[in-house]
Formats: C-alpha cells, structure tokens, sequence
C-alpha cells in the first residue's frame, strides 16, 4: 500500500476524514446523551466541557480543510506522473506523499490557528441549579 505518493496521500486523506469524523460522533455523544435530558441540576456549561468542544472544533476545522487540500493534490500528482510518465520522478516516492501531508497540515494548522486565536473562555458567575417547585424539606418516597 505504500509504494507511491498517490497511496500515501489517501492514507493521509483517510485519517484526516477519520479525525473529524470522531470529533463530530464526541460532540454528538455529549450533546445527546450526557447533556441531552433537561436535568436543570446538571451544569451544560462546566470549563472542561466547553474547553474540548474550542480544541475539538479547532481540530474538526484543521483536518477538514487539510483533508480538502490534500484530496485537490492527489488530482495534481497524478496528473504530473502520467503526464511525466517514463522517468524517474521523486514525486511517485512515498516520502514525497508523507512531506506533503505533513507540509499541509501544518499550512492548515497555522490557517485555523489565526481563525481561533481570538477565541477564549470567560468566567462566568457562579453555577447554581434551578428553582424547583418542591419545598424546602421534600423528601422523594419511592414505594
């Protein structure tokens, strides 16, 4: 599988796909089954939370657009290895695939990261749960 650029780009574009694909079944998983009753006892907005869905977002943004770049590459290097077919290219060697992963993800990540740098998390007050109608010494009897 990895004998040429072309392979090892689409192993690269498959774990791009990979990654976003996961960090969308975590945010979905969050929001649907931990977050998704309407338990008013239960604070949706604590720091950790927040914070993996800024990094998860952040890497969703990342591998997508890699994944974009990468897929628009392939179409490139193909067509200059059959055009150049015959000869001794650098460009048909997996190494040259791995460098151009490496290379766009970076370019992606540096792209992404000047979008979210002007992201942040401010404190709010402190969380307290809702009022409910029960009163003060409600004591649930489950007979």
């Amino acid at each position: 599988m990895r004998t040429s650029s072309t392979n090892s780009m689409m192993i690269g574009i498959a774990i791009c796909d990979l990654i976003v694909l996961s960090e969308n079944v975590y945010d979905r998983i969050q929001k649907y089954w931990f977050f998704g009753s309407q338990n008013p006892c239960i604070n949706k907005y604590n720091y950790w939370y927040m914070y993996s869905l800024l990094i998860g977002d952040f890497l969703q943004t990342v591998f997508e657009r890699a994944s974009f770049w990468l897929g628009a590459f392939l179409a490139l290097i193909r067509l200059v290895i059959m055009k150049k077919a015959g000869t001794t290219f650098k460009i048909s060697e997996p190494l040259y695939g791995y460098l151009l992963i490496l290379f766009l993800v970076c370019l992606s990540f540096a792209h992404s990261l000047y979008f979210y740098r002007g992201y942040s998390m401010a404190q709010w007050d402190t969380w307290k749960p809702e009022e409910t109608q029960f009163s003060v010494h409600y004591e649930p009897n489950f007979e």
